[in-house]
């Protein structure tokens, strides 16, 4: 062989050789990095692992939302994580992977006391993240024409929701949580529009959208997908929608005997709203006027689908509550004969014990090591306050008798909360709850629980917010 061919053999092997070795390096795709959160890390992890699966790993550059989906489009990052459905109707360079990665609703997030529902309708302004395809949608198609923001991510959100800079944000429910919305009771979460989210890749990636899409199946399949969320305790429980109404054989509920919303005759604002909601669906509804603890017993029993009139604060093992809420309670109130017994409850110093009616979680309100006694009625509670058997009463604002000629010293513990319904946390229970949702609120925006509901009571618990007139 001339020396020629023997140089043009030996280049021939280098470049031969140099793509085998380029072969072998592994693949990176780079995505923009999600903003952290329970779902966001378990969808990023549930992706490393599948692409590590096909010998490709994953790296993240920060950036906004809006230019993350030019620059994927247009393919200068991999792709998307984690977006709505259908997304490459509107960027055509996006093949979505068929595997429904997560499921999540974006709801309206506003205080019950300045908008009732707290609907689009309800509204004077709001904010949402820029980049939020769901979001730009939902406001096109209910033609939303009042001042809106554009957040450049969750945490700016944020503080233009607390700072009272927007009266309502729109967000995912997974994120209204992580913010914490749910331990604020007046704060209502309106459903807007459950989605599903999809991992996206750009064209170039073509071929990798069967081999990824495989290997997330046999992922789901094995369980590892369901390990990933339950480790980050993220469980999706999806909404009932109903597109005509449900049945029920049975439905019993009662509440607490309370003056003009549950009387003992069947009579009341609750019992007229649950016989709205309820009768025209089940074969049977069975409305019990209790004391308030004989209706907790009695829920907790499992003799009772729904207790009627619960706060926020107060704990029901095992249930789901309304999102809706029915009427709003009264402040509550400590009340004692002198001011030292009220700094020393306070104070968690207090001998005697606190008297209040059975079945509420007050305990919560007051410092630990305090002895209480439950009553059948808060009458019984003040009476034996005025024998000094008890030391003070947790009771309602406006509910002391006036046969005291003394008077009470009084302290607030809370403010006047909004008052749901509770249910089994069951199939049952959680249809229960999702109808009871649709279906009160359909009454408030249609104008027809005016018809049930004196409109005094309709502005003590703020739906008349609502009314259809209060839109206009």
């Amino acid at each position: 062989m001339s020396w020629g061919n023997r140089l043009f053999a030996v280049c021939v092997l280098l470049f031969t050789s140099s793509i085998g070795v380029a072969a072998e390096q592994p693949l990176t795709l780079t995505f923009r990095a999600l903003e952290p959160s329970p779902v966001a890390d378990s969808v990023a992890q549930i992706l490393e692992e599948a692409y590590a699966e096909l010998g490709i790993s994953l790296r993240y550059v920060e950036m906004p939302r809006n230019r993350s989906l030019t620059e994927a489009n247009v393919g200068r990052i991999a792709g998307e994580m984690g977006r709505i459905p259908n997304l490459d109707e509107q960027y055509p360079n996006l093949i979505q992977v068929p595997f429904p990665l997560f499921a999540s609703e974006l709801v309206l997030v506003a205080d019950r006391r300045e908008c009732g529902l707290c609907t689009l309708d309800d509204v004077n302004n709001l904010a949402y993240v820029g980049g939020v395809q769901p979001s730009t949608q939902l406001l096109k198609q209910h033609k939303f024409d009042r001042p809106t923001i554009q957040a450049v991510d969750i945490q700016q959100l944020n503080l233009l929701f607390i700072n009272k800079r927007v009266q309502a944000i729109i967000l995912n429910i997974f994120e209204a949580h992580q913010l914490g919305y749910h331990e604020h009771p007046h704060l209502v979460f309106t459903p807007l529009h459950p989605f599903l989210g999809y991992h996206y890749l750009h064209q170039q990636h073509a071929d990798l959208v069967p081999l990824l899409n495989q290997t997330l199946e046999k992922m789901h399949e094995s369980g590892r997908i369901n390990d990933i969320f339950r480790q980050r305790n993220v469980i999706f429980q999806r909404r009932n929608l109903f597109d005509e109404p449900p049945h029920f054989d049975h439905i019993s509920a009662s509440s607490g005997l309370i003056e003009e919303r549950a009387e003992m005759n069947g009579s009341g604002t609750y019992w007229a709203i649950l016989n709205a909601v309820f009768k025209p669906v089940t074969d049977t509804l069975s409305l019990n006027t209790n004391s308030y603890q004989r209706a907790v017993v009695g829920f907790t029993d499992q003799r009772f689908d729904i207790l009627v009139g619960v706060s926020p604060t107060q704990v029901i093992p095992n249930s789901v509550r309304s999102n809706t809420h029915i009427d709003y309670d009264l402040p509550l109130q400590l009340y004692t004969l002198t001011q030292e017994d009220i700094d020393q409850a306070l104070a968690g110093t207090l001998e005697r014990p606190i008297c209040h009616v059975g079945g509420y979680n007050y305990q919560s309100l007051l410092p630990e090591g305090l002895t209480y006694y439950y009553a059948d009625t808060v009458l019984d509670c003040f009476a034996m306050l005025d024998m000094h058997r008890v030391s003070a009463v947790v009771s309602y604002a406006d509910t002391a008798p006036d046969w005291s000629e003394s008077g009470y010293f009084t302290h607030q513990l809370r403010e006047a909360q909004p008052l749901q319904l509770v249910f089994h946390n069951t199939r049952e229970g959680r249809l229960l709850r999702d109808w009871f949702d649709q279906r009160m609120r359909e009454l408030v925006t249609s104008g027809e629980i005016a018809d049930i509901v004196p409109a005094h009571l309709l502005r003590h618990s703020h739906l008349a917010q609502s009314l259809p007139d209060a839109n206009d």
